[in-house]
């Protein structure tokens, strides 16, 4: 009896001791995350342009094209001219001979329906053609056409003699200024876009028909706005630091631009916003603000 008495009394003793310990280590994790400091990146609110853009891809085409056609059926007996080469209106191009029963063989000639460049002979001398042959063709392509589709949520945002910036791949390094001149007024339901092209002066004709472009279009701009990096917004909130502690701040969203986003409520100009750790934050924890860059 005396044993099991010792061993009832050793066994109480060790489960004191474990709750003991086990409340100390309690303690003491509470202790340590009271304390804890989350180190966080800062950029102060400032003032600028918030701007939003959208790049598309899209095709030059010359400003004016024509397909030549003869008049009449016969064999092509001279070609007056070269692919490249320029032509005035009603130049000719080509010289016909109708070489049909009861014709004397007599040459006629095919002549250019526009002044531009010859962009393609489309056949030899000694072809036979009548009406319906597509002999040539010429372009005019000091001013050109840039062809591109927006999204219907984009096209509402374009408007008509609004500039674009354009950059073209074959020629790195350059842009061209561009000016919107057609907005189609029907969504294609297939790709629901919308059709939209500008116009680009070319009198250097460095642009060529058929070049794929890169369409920067501006959705919209607001200057002089307080603005934070994009990236620092949740929803439609953020965070602040305000005595080295987190403050979630509701705000009123403006324009989202491409990088940064414009703030109309809720945020003053100077402000420390947090931009990396505040997904770790509810409100209220010490923070370290480190400024960006350092």
């Amino acid at each position: 009896m005396r044993k099991v008495l010792i061993i009832l009394i050793i066994i109480v003793v060790i489960i004191a001791a474990v709750m003991i310990r086990m409340g100390t280590s309690k303690k003491d994790v509470q202790i340590e995350q009271g304390e804890k400091i989350i180190p966080v990146e800062v950029v102060p609110a400032s003032k600028g342009t918030v701007r939003s853009t959208c790049e598309v891809l899209g095709t030059i085409k010359a400003n004016k094209s024509a397909q030549v056609f003869p008049e009449t059926s016969g064999r092509v007996t001279r070609i007056f001219v070269k692919e490249g080469s320029y032509v005035s209106k009603n130049n000719n191009l080509m010289a016909i001979r109708n070489e049909s029963i009861g014709f004397k063989y007599e040459e006629g000639y095919i002549k250019s329906p526009i002044s531009g460049n010859v962009g393609k002979i489309l056949v030899d001398v000694g072809s036979m053609i009548n009406p319906q042959t597509s002999v040539a063709m010429i372009v005019e392509y000091s001013r050109v056409k840039v062809e591109f589709n927006l999204s219907e949520i984009q096209g509402g945002s374009i408007s008509k003699s609004q500039k674009v910036d354009i950059e073209i791949d074959a020629l790195p390094g350059q842009l061209f200024d561009g000016k919107v001149s057609e907005i189609s007024p029907v969504i294609d339901p297939m790709t629901r876009t919308i059709g939209v092209k500008a116009v680009i002066n070319n009198p250097k004709k460095t642009l060529r028909p058929g070049m794929t472009a890169r369409v920067t279009i501006n959705l919209g701009q607001a200057d002089d706005a307080i603005s934070i990096p994009k990236h620092a917004l949740l929803n439609s909130y953020l965070f602040v630091t305000t005595d080295s502690t987190a403050e979630r701040r509701d705000v009123v969203v403006g324009l989202i631009g491409d990088e940064n986003v414009e703030i109309l409520q809720g945020l003053s100009q100077g402000e420390p916003v947090i931009v990396i750790g505040q997904e770790r934050l509810a409100g209220g924890e010490k923070v370290n603000p480190i400024p960006r860059g350092e």
